[in-house]
């Protein structure tokens, strides 16, 4: 049983048809993969970027908790090292500064800024306070205003400790 020339020319215009469009459809499949890649991996960027953001924000809680710890234990009271001490337990590259207003900067170990309270309070009952703040630029807002979305540069985190004061006078017990 053989096949006709009728048969072997309609098939063999089939097979290059084929090839015709499978060599068409190669560009657009490496087009639509490439679009479909990139939001996708935006979609999967959003709550990475929002976990590093919490993850900074307890960073910078920890590092004000530490410091006010410290600064709960110093006597005689000495600000400039409570300061050195939550800086060097702040992350490096998390925050950006968030300038003069907010205290003293932390540099070279962050670039977030610390203020640090002396005691002060009833005498009984004084209390230090130890203040972490800086900027937090998220990657998602830096998306949004690339394309035009009014979103702000970063978003301030300020995280603060209070803590009682040892250090202090013995206080007559109310009878």
């Amino acid at each position: 049983m053989g096949y006709s020339v009728d048969q072997i020319q309609q098939v063999s215009w089939y097979v290059a048809l084929g090839k015709h469009f499978r060599a068409r459809n190669k560009g657009q499949a490496m087009v639509e993969f490439t679009l479909c890649f990139m939001l996708l991996l935006v979609v999967a960027w959003i709550p990475a970027d929002f976990g590093l953001a919490f993850y900074t924000g307890q960073m910078a809680l920890n590092a004000s908790r530490e410091g006010a710890r410290i600064a709960a234990v110093t006597n005689p009271f000495d600000s400039a090292d409570v300061k050195t001490e939550t800086c060097k337990r702040i992350s490096s590259g998390l925050l950006a500064d968030p300038g003069a207003a907010f205290g003293l900067p932390c540099l070279p170990y962050s670039n977030a800024r610390v203020a640090v309270a002396p005691p002060a309070g009833d005498p009984c009952n004084q209390q230090v306070t130890v203040t972490v703040t800086g900027d937090y630029e998220y990657f998602f807002f830096r998306l949004l205003r690339f394309f035009g979305a009014p979103v702000p540069a970063s978003v301030q985190m300020t995280r603060s400790t209070q803590m009682r004061w040892e250090h202090q006078d013995t206080c007559p017990v109310a009878s």
